[in-house]
């Protein structure tokens, strides 16, 4: 029997309390999405989302969506605090030689988290390799 990928990453939020957490921020926040390459197998993609929540930070809350996409909540600072996010965990994949096989988008939270979220893939699938898109 196989398991969905986010019973086997429990340090990940489920979706609906990510939503929670994000709706709850009442700062400047922002939405960190980062998308791993179709040339990654299915089978490998929990392994990239268990590094994304390796490298965040304790108060920004991940969880895992369709493709094995990794959401990142950022609570403060913006779309320039994700921005540097962002960076900072494709930094450390850098050091794993897997930045090539990983983008990133940032949006902020202020149309909703449902927008930042489909905002945020928009702009990391359209992303290059190692890159991180940021909205405007």
């Amino acid at each position: 029997m196989d398991l969905p990928p986010i019973s086997q990453l429990p340090w990940a939020v489920g979706h609906d309390r990510f939503l929670s957490a994000a709706a709850a921020v009442t700062g400047d926040g922002a939405c960190c999405l980062f998308v791993i390459d179709e040339s990654i197998p299915a089978s490998a993609r929990s392994g990239y989302a268990a590094l994304v929540i390796a490298y965040a930070r304790a108060n920004e809350p991940v969880t895992i969506l369709e493709g094995g996409a990794a959401a990142l909540l950022i609570r403060d600072g913006g779309v320039s605090a994700g921005q540097v996010a962002a960076r900072r965990l494709l930094n450390q994949m850098s050091k794993l030689g897997l930045q090539a096989t990983l983008r990133a988008g940032v949006a902020p939270l202020t149309g909703g988290v449902d927008h930042a979220i489909a905002t945020a893939r928009a702009l990391a699938t359209g992303a290059s390799a190692g890159e991180v898109a940021v909205a405007a």
